[in-house]
């Protein structure tokens, strides 16, 4: 059998280590990462070896050359553009003759190849993917199979509501030759998001392969730490490099160690290393070959690759410091700090925790190096949340990093187009807008300045213009002063895709930014009166004669700094008498209190982004959040006569019971913010994010059926849905997922977001939270204690499968 080492990666997240280096050639223990891959193939009789390779190809063909040297034959093939994993492959198509296996040269794995081979020819598959388990899926693609294991579902780089598993793609395939036929030479093409696919849809035979042993992506700064610490624990089945001169102590040939020295297992020290007096090496301490550790020097967890040189009295803690380094006398490099290639770290210095210092830089003497050398102090692998980019005031939400954030989301979108941004009533919030609005413009990028207003207004103004997207500053929950969050929106106002915030991330992480001609900054354009444009469509929407004529009393409360320049003219056109309660209250039922004493029609509290709404009836019954949704499914089926109606998963039946009594049919859809508000979006208004278009909808629905408020409540068909948090570490998350779908075998299962179980009483939504270690528990019944057993049940479940469950072998069939 032949195989192919796919080494063309860039390793961006990486950065500073392969600033310089390919991510194949990034050292484990001083050896590239690709050399062990070579050693597992041979060990497996693999020696016939393509390599495709594109980024710093030739640093790749000095150090393994013909392959000879490591006992295998090595064919390069070079991609001038990315073509995708598929399309890079296609390259070698000539010398693939036969059954090929396709394996990464920038992860480390101890699989048994052979079994996996032997697999995948019993099954006469056309591609076989081997799978592992792993803690957090997110960045891997989740497979699902059949009870034969033959491949029924891949999703890529899933949310969470998508994963059923801990069982990931590993990116290794054993693969036919007849996979070439579905695409053409030169085609931008890949495994995972076209051509299985692709074969799924031909009823092709795919199938999957879970593989015993370690395997480890080495996609981030902290997993290529941890892999190497692994390998010193044995995790891995590798030969290790080096002689084990005392136990879990490994060096190379050639090392001088005073007898004063310090050495605590594990650790590992490369040839020709140079360690004088009184060094200390604490445990998984990894020093690179040719490098010298002065007299009195310190290591602790930390990386260090080949000719280093740290100086007297110097400290590395849990720091990784790249080839030919020097670190002066004194210094200390902290926890988690990155310092690129041929740097110098100045007498006396200080390099402060998760700092990354890019190539070639020189740090003077006593200088505390507080922030990356260019810029940067926040990673990306969390960079967006579920509303968007969230941080503290003044803390992880600088102006600096706003700055680096406005400057990245610049180059993914085309120079010369217009974003509209606007923020909140808060200083810090204008502040922050203020940042991204400069930053903009030096990427060549336009802009409307909207001012102050809500999320809702914001996304109404940028559909209606020529905005190619939009940003909005607000405070994250209500009340706080110091939790901020930057919402992106795309040029219909929508929350990004997944694909959109991921290119923003990697342009983050890679400091990228667009070098502009003077002549061709970005200008400030003068913006239309959005908060008055936003009110006459509303009102054009409704018309203002039904509501007027009822006369409507409403006990009102809403923030006024952020809505003061709306709300009451809204309210006055409509014909409505105002009974307005200072900011005061301090729940939804004293609320009811003013609307039962005033005999109002009904009271309405908004958040102060008036993006959620408490709704209290005439009667002073407060509506619930799962009966509010029910009441703005009714206001879209009395607003709208389209044949479908797009409802998220997590809402009650009752939306399925109403929509077939007036001949429609409910489109289910995922439960987060793009997926909701791309389902009920009417020309620029959401309804299940927009307070204001629901209390103008609500009176109106009122007004066409001439009923009451808690008349209107009583016509909706009994149920009820209960919600029930369940915590739930992130590692354990995916294992729970993979479980719950083995017990759910041979019910009726939908998978749209979660997993969605129906019984004869009703339905349980299973959903991991994105954001927070935990899951969240639907259950939908036509009565309460119905509903609530069945939540309890499934939050029991969670429970008894982390306790009981998670750490017995199970044979499961989703993958």
């Amino acid at each position: 059998m032949k195989a192919v080492i796919m080494a063309g990666g860039k390793g961006t997240r990486l950065r500073p280590l392969t600033s310089n280096t390919p991510k194949p050639m990034v050292p484990l223990l001083d050896r590239p990462v690709m050399e062990y891959t070579i050693e597992l193939l041979k060990q497996h009789g693999i020696t016939e070896i393509a390599v495709t390779v594109q980024y710093l190809p030739e640093m790749i063909r000095s150090y393994f050359g013909d392959g000879s040297d490591f006992g295998v034959q090595l064919h390069y093939f070079e991609e001038d553009s990315p073509l995708g994993t598929a399309g890079s492959v296609k390259n070698a198509e000539e010398f693939l003759d036969e059954t090929f296996i396709v394996i990464s040269g920038d992860a480390l794995t101890d699989f048994d190849l052979t079994q996996a081979i032997e697999y995948h020819r019993h099954k006469g598959s056309i591609g076989t993917l081997i799978l592992t388990h792993v803690d957090s899926p997110l960045e891997f693609g989740v497979v699902m199979t059949d009870d034969d294991g033959q491949v029924i579902r891949f999703l890529e780089k899933p949310s969470w509501g998508e994963v059923f598993s801990d069982t990931v793609n590993t990116g290794i395939y054993i693969l036919e030759t007849d996979v070439f036929n579905y695409f053409d030479r030169g085609q931008v093409f890949d495994f995972s998001q076209d051509l299985f696919p692709m074969l799924m849809t031909q009823d092709q035979p795919l199938y999957a392969y879970v593989a015993d042993g370690y395997w480890s992506d080495i996609g981030n700064l902290t997993q290529y730490r941890e892999t190497q610490f692994d390998m010193l624990d044995r995790k891995v089945n590798i030969a290790m490099p080096g002689t084990e001169i005392a136990p879990g102590i490994w060096t190379g040939e050639h090392v001088k160690i005073d007898q004063d020295v310090i050495l605590q297992s594990p650790c590992f020290i490369g040839s020709d290393c140079i360690l004088e007096p009184h060094v200390t090496l604490e445990p998984y301490s990894i020093i690179g070959e040719g490098s010298i550790l002065g007299r009195d020097t310190s290591l602790e967890r930390a990386v260090l690759w080949r000719n280093n040189l740290v100086a007297l009295g110097a400290e590395v803690k849990g720091a990784t410091l790249c080839q030919n380094v020097i670190v002066q006398s004194g210094a200390i490099v902290h926890e988690e700090a990155i310092v690129g290639d041929g740097c110098q770290i100045g007498t006396k210095s200080i390099v402060q925790p998760g700092v990354k210092i890019f190539p070639n830089k020189i740090i003077d003497h006593h200088t505390t190096v507080k922030h990356s050398f260019i810029r940067g102090d926040r990673l990306s692998k969390n960079l967006f949340g579920q509303s968007g980019v969230n941080g503290t005031c003044n803390v992880d939400l600088t102006t600096n990093f706003a700055n680096r954030l406005a400057l990245a989301y610049g180059t993914t979108i085309p120079a010369g187009v217009a974003v509209g941004v606007s923020h909140d009533s808060s200083p810090f919030a204008a502040l922050i807008a203020n940042v991204f609005l400069s930053g903009l413009h030096a990427s060549g990028i336009h802009t409307y300045h909207f001012g102050s207003m809500t999320s809702s207004l914001s996304r109404h103004a940028v559909h209606h213009s020529d905005c190619a997207g939009g940003i909005h500053i607000r405070a994250l929950t209500e009340g706080s002063d110091t939790q901020f969050v930057i919402e992106f929106l795309d040029d219909a106002g929508l929350p990004l895709r997944k694909n959109a915030e991921r290119k923003i991330e990697n342009a983050y992480i890679q400091e990228d930014s667009r070098l502009i001609h003077p002549s061709k900054v970005g200008r400030a354009r003068t913006a239309p009166n959005v908060r008055l444009q936003y009110r006459e469509h509303l009102l054009s929407l409704v018309g203002n004669r039904s509501i007027e004529s009822q006369g409507y009393t409403v006990v009102l409360e809403y923030d006024y700094r952020n809505l003061q320049q709306i709300i009451p003219e809204l309210l006055e056109i409509l014909g409505c008498k105002v009974i307005q309660l200072n900011r005061v209250t301090s729940s939804p039922d004293e609320l009811a209190s003013w609307v039962t004493s005033s005999k109002a029609d009904f009271g309405i509290r908004l958040d102060a982004n008036g993006q959620q709404i408490d709704v209290v009836t005439d009667q002073g019954e407060v509506i619930s959040e799962s009966m509010l949704s029910i009441l703005q499914i009714m206001i879209q089926l009395n607003h709208s006569d389209h044949p479908e109606l797009h409802v998220p998963v997590n809402i009650s039946h009752s939306a399925e019971i109403l929509a077939a009594q007036m001949g429609r049919l409910v489109i289910r859809t995922k439960a987060d913010s793009r997926s909701i508000m791309e389902g009920c979006q009417n020309q620029g208004f959401h309804i299940y994010n927009d307070g204001l278009y629901t209390l103008v909808h609500l009176m109106q629905l009122m007004a066409d059926k001439n009923l009451r408020l808690s008349q209107l409540v009583d016509s909706i068909p009994d149920f009820t849905l209960l919600k029930e948090k369940v915590e739930c570490p992130w590692a354990d998350k995916g294992k729970v997922m993979r479980f719950l779908m083995e017990e759910t075998k041979g019910k009726q299962v939908e998978l749209i977001d979660g997993i969605k179980i129906f019984h004869d009483e009703g339905w349980t939504l299973i959903l991991p939270d994105s954001e927070e270690p935990m899951f969240q528990v639907f259950a939908n019944a036509g009565n309460h204690q119905t509903a609530k057993k069945l939540a309890m049940t499934y939050a029991q479940k969670i429970h008894d499968y982390r306790q009981r469950v998670l750490s017995r072998p199970i044979s499961v069939a989703i993958q």
